[in-house]
């Protein structure tokens, strides 16, 4: 596939297929991860892949954190956590991606490293036919998932493949002319 097509591609998938995703095409997934940029080549992300009961588990700790903290705040509070665990819970892989950096100076920095892993994260899973999902709604949960893994690092988003059960429509995107200024 061609860098625009599998740009202008990439869709937020959030129904799956029930098909397993061969471990082959998750490393190939983790492997795009690693060609990012990173702050000072640190090379700061981190993954756990989860499918099975070990992903079964992870999302009853999240479904039970987010009825513990819907209880507190309200329903109205939680934005789409429930949908995104919903989401987690039906697609065949689950990814959580962690920062592994500790050096406060270098935090924004190496939280960008990440972002730039997960985003070739999701179009290497477009290139191979993947659906997939970036999500921060574990935000909502961190302590709880952080602990249930037992990592050290920072929790900073989870990210679902599988064989899409859906093919969203692009959304709308501003112009180029919206979102940036040429000075001269």
């Amino acid at each position: 596939m061609e860098i625009d097509k599998i740009l202008k591609g990439r869709r937020s998938v959030r129904k799956y297929l029930n098909e397993p995703v061969s471990p082959q095409a998750v490393r190939e997934v983790l492997e795009a991860a690693t060609w990012a940029p990173s702050a000072k080549n640190g090379q700061q992300w981190r993954f756990t892949v989860l499918s099975g009961s070990a992903k079964k588990e992870f999302t009853t700790v999240f479904r039970r954190e987010l009825n513990r903290l819907s209880e507190k705040l309200g329903m109205n509070q939680m934005g789409s956590s429930f949908n995104s665990c919903r989401i987690m819970e039906e697609a065949p892989v689950l990814i959580v991606v962690w920062n592994s950096n500790d050096v406060k100076e270098l935090e924004e920095s190496s939280l960008q490293s990440v972002a730039a892993a997960i985003q070739n994260m999701l179009l290497k899973a477009q290139s191979l036919e993947l659906g997939s999902l970036w999500i921060c709604d574990v935000f909502y949960a961190t302590k709880a998932l952080t602990n249930h893994v037992n990592k050290p690092w920072k929790l900073v988003a989870a990210v679902t493949l599988g064989w899409p059960a859906e093919t969203p429509q692009p959304r709308t995107r501003k112009t180029v002319d919206e979102i940036a200024e040429f000075l001269e």
